[in-house]
């Protein structure tokens, strides 16, 4: 009974526990709140259609400050000051023009997929990074060392000692059975949901589970930053980092396009002056115009977002996909 009350507390305890962690994901994840602003003072400008209030142009200006401040402003910043031209100052340019030949909702309309999609990119990434944390979590904490099963930080077990694995407790390192006979859940490492039986001989890796009735003693044979669930983290982070063909293929058109795009708009819009005001200012209304229509969000907010989002549902679904390099292999198989 005593058992079974200190059960039911602990259970109260962590669903408590759990009741309280999803709050605060479901909080933190929700969007920025100027983004929430900048999108109902979006649809509000949209209205401006309607002859009657076309007014609420203007309220599109609203939502371009809001959604340019802080994050692409200060990523526009950065970019003057490295002397680069990307995509963040690309976009300020477009809404700048956008603003002054007074296409105050298409700017509106720029900058607030941008931002959102920016705070999109954001929040898949998260879940690919909480689903690397869970791939950690899976090694446990303590291994129990010797005959008398001694309570020990994995952190200090070394090669080649002797570990105790009872029936119900995860594997703590990577080692070989040297005694005993159990069955081991292989799933989380694996994906394959049907118990592996173990015997002497056998290799057993860390943060699988003893779900045998049975224990078995096992030898180390890595320590515990090299076993295979460290070796999985560490694989998944680094392809993290590394970029697909069709990614690097549009960050190398964007770094020219950029450049491109700002001197012919320069140029519109300065050389015509020299044939009189009037056709420099028609010019220079259409450098403007070139700004707006030329910025490649499109391309460049779609690309690594798709990749990010395809990894991260992946690992909402319990399958790890090392990174954009695989996930675009994926396309060519038959």
């Amino acid at each position: 009974t005593k058992i079974s009350l200190n059960v039911q507390l602990e259970a109260g305890k962590n669903g408590s526990n759990n009741n309280l962690r999803t709050s605060k994901s479901f909080l933190k994840n929700l969007p920025d709140f100027n983004y929430l602003l900048a999108m109902l003072f979006y649809v509000i400008s949209l209205f401006s259609i309607i002859e009657s209030v076309n007014y609420l142009k203007y309220v599109g200006i609203v939502a371009i400050a809001l959604s340019w401040w802080p994050r692409i402003a200060r990523r526009a910043y950065f970019s003057i000051r490295r002397r680069l031209l990307d995509i963040n100052f690309l976009m300020t340019g477009a809404v700048i023009g956008a603003i002054a030949i007074g296409d105050y909702v298409e700017g509106a309309t720029l900058m607030v997929l941008f931002s959102w999609s920016d705070w999109l990119e954001k929040q898949a990434t998260e879940r690919v990074r909480n689903a690397i944390e869970d791939i950690v979590a899976l090694s446990p904490d303590v291994a129990y060392v010797g005959d008398d099963g001694m309570p020990t930080p994995v952190e200090e077990v070394e090669i080649g000692t002797t570990l105790i694995v009872k029936s119900g407790e995860k594997v703590a390192i990577d080692g070989i059975v040297i005694f005993g006979t159990s069955t081991v859940d292989e799933s989380m490492l694996t994906g394959e949901s049907r118990p592996v039986r173990k015997r002497v001989g056998d290799e057993v890796s860390g943060g699988t589970i003893n779900i045998g009735n049975g224990f078995f003693k096992m030898k180390t044979s890595a320590v515990s930053s090299d076993s295979a669930v460290a070796r999985l983290a560490r694989l998944v982070e680094e392809a993290q980092a590394k970029k697909s063909p069709t990614e690097n293929l549009v960050e190398s058109i964007a770094k020219v396009y950029t450049p491109v795009i700002f001197a012919s708009a320069i140029l519109l819009g300065s050389i015509p002056w020299f044939w009189g005001s009037e056709i420099g200012m028609k010019y220079l209304y259409e450098a403007l115009i070139l700004l707006v229509v030329a910025c490649p969000c499109a391309l460049v907010i779609s690309t690594p977002l798709t990749y990010v989002c395809g990894l991260a549902q992946g690992a909402r679904n319990g399958i790890l996909i090392k990174g954009g390099v695989q996930l675009e292999s994926l396309s060519k198989v038959s």
